[in-house]
């Protein structure tokens, strides 16, 4: 029996989870045509986002901590930087993130799913929708991408910042 480390294990996971999304969404497309499910899978990565997000904010607070976005990391739902190729920078209430790779983005651009793989991508903002909801009134944290893999850039950027 092979043997796992944390981060193999996360990127296997990855592939899995990227497969099925492609099988799932590849389905809906071919049922329904792009467009409506387009809308439809929106909608599914917001609410799924946003849901991550609170569950990560009340992990934070179940800790005695502050929604911060170090914290946000620090308790974040699956262990990402152990299985990524990611680089982050805090300072001065902003997060600099470049990943090198992405599992995701190479499942989908290998089955020709770019258009519908990058809808996935709704996840990272709305995760940080969740996540400011409990915040005081008027503050949120807020995920700014760049740069993307699957759009044919060489890595995914994203600038996390309070407002």
């Amino acid at each position: 029996m092979e043997k796992y480390t944390v981060g193999s294990a996360v990127r296997q996971m990855s592939v899995h989870m990227a497969n099925l999304y492609y099988y799932i969404t590849k389905e809906m497309v071919a049922a329904f045509g792009i467009e409506a499910s387009r809308e439809a899978l929106e909608k599914a990565m917001v609410a799924f986002g946003r849901a991550r997000g609170a569950a990560i904010a009340e992990k934070v607070k179940a800790a005695g901590e502050a929604l911060t976005i170090e914290n946000l990391d620090k308790y974040y739902d699956i262990p990402i930087a152990e299985g990524w190729d990611l680089h982050r920078t805090y300072a001065e209430g902003r997060k600099d993130n470049t990943t090198d790779s992405c599992t995701f983005a190479d499942v989908w651009i290998d089955k020709d799913w770019r258009e519908v793989g990058h809808i996935y991508c709704l996840v990272d903002i709305a995760i940080r929708e969740g996540y400011s909801q409990g915040l005081p009134e008027g503050e949120r944290v807020v995920f700014n991408p760049g740069k993307n893999i699957i759009k044919g850039d060489n890595c995914c950027t994203s600038v996390t910042v309070y407002e």
